[in-house]
C-alpha cells in the first residue's frame, strides 16, 4: 500500500508517552506531520511538537489543549483518541468499584472529551479533518475478567457511529479502529493475568511466543489511509494483521 503524504499535517495523539501512543507518534513524525501529544504522565520535548501534561478525564484541560495545539501548530487535520486502560482485570463479582469507574471515567469520558473539542474546532474551521477513536475487538467479544474493557470499548464504538452521523454535514470523517494485537505494556498486563482472573491469558501467551503482532509503525499507516485515503465501508474498522516476513 502506497503510504499517504501526511508531511505538514497537525496530528493530535493522546495516550503518546509509551506503547501505541508512542509508537504512532514516531512514525508519524518520520513522515513530517505536526503533532501535538498528551498523556497523564510528564511527556519530554519532541521537537516543535506540542507536549504536555493532560488528565483527558478534565474536559476543561482537553479543550486547553486543543486551544494549545491549534494556537501554535494551526488546525488539527487528524486527532487520535488512543489513551485507554485494562484494569480492572477479574470477574466483575471481585473487581474494585473504584477501579471500574475509572476505567469508564478514562475510555468513555476521556474519549468523548476527546471528541467534543475536537469536533467543536473543526466547525470552528470550517469542518473536514478525522478523528479516529481507538477501540477494540473486545467491543464485540466478551471476555470474562474484562466486563469494565470490553463494556467501555463497545460505548467507544456506539459513541463513535452517532457522531459520525452527526458529523456528517461538517465533513469530518469519524472512525473507530481496532488495532490488533500491538505487544505494548497492556499486553504485558494481560499475560500476567491469572487464569482465574482471565481465562484467556493462555492465547495472549501464545500469540506473545509466536510474535503475532501489528507493529505502532503499522498501525499508524493504517490509520493515515483510513483517516486521509478513501472512506470505509463502516465507521467501526479493524486493522487487518501485519504481513509477516
Amino acid at each position: 500500500m502506497k503510504r499517504v503524504d501526511i508531511a505538514g499535517k497537525v496530528v493530535v495523539i493522546t495516550g503518546a508517552s509509551r506503547g501505541l501512543g508512542a509508537g504512532m507518534a514516531a512514525r508519524l513524525a518520520e513522515g513530517g506531520a505536526r503533532l501535538g501529544l498528551c498523556a497523564r504522565t510528564v511527556l519530554p520535548a519532541q521537537g516543535d511538537a506540542v507536549v504536555q501534561s493532560v488528565d483527558i478525564t478534565d474536559a476543561a484541560a482537553v479543550v486547553a489543549f486543543t486551544d494549545d495545539v491549534a494556537e501554535a501548530l494551526g488546525p488539527i487535520d487528524l486527532w487520535v483518541n488512543n489513551a485507554g486502560v485494562l484494569d480492572p482485570v477479574a470477574p466483575l463479582r471481585d473487581a474494585d468499584p473504584d477501579a471500574v469507574a475509572t476505567n469508564v471515567a478514562i475510555n468513555v469520558a476521556g474519549v468523548s472529551n476527546g471528541t467534543i473539542a475536537y469536533v467543536r474546532h473543526r466547525r470552528e474551521v470550517g469542518g473536514g479533518g478525522a478523528l479516529v477513536n481507538i477501540t477494540s475487538g473486545a467491543a464485540r467479544s466478551p471476555y470474562q475478567g474484562w466486563a469494565a474493557y470490553c463494556a467501555s470499548k463497545a460505548a467507544v464504538d456506539m459513541l463513535t457511529r452517532v457522531v459520525a452521523a452527526e458529523e456528517s454535514s461538517s465533513g469530518t470523517r469519524v472512525l473507530a479502529v481496532a488495532p490488533g494485537v500491538v505487544d505494548t505494556d497492556m499486553q504485558a498486563r494481560i499475560r500476567a493475568s491469572s487464569p482465574e482472573d482471565f481465562p484467556e491469558v493462555g492465547r495472549f501467551h501464545e500469540l506473545h511466543r509466536t510474535g503475532s503482532f501489528n507493529s505502532p509503525a503499522w498501525v499508524a499507516d493504517q490509520l493515515v489511509e483510513l483517516a486521509f485515503g478513501p472512506a470505509p465501508d463502516d465507521v467501526v474498522v479493524r486493522i487487518a494483521d501485519e504481513p509477516r516476513g
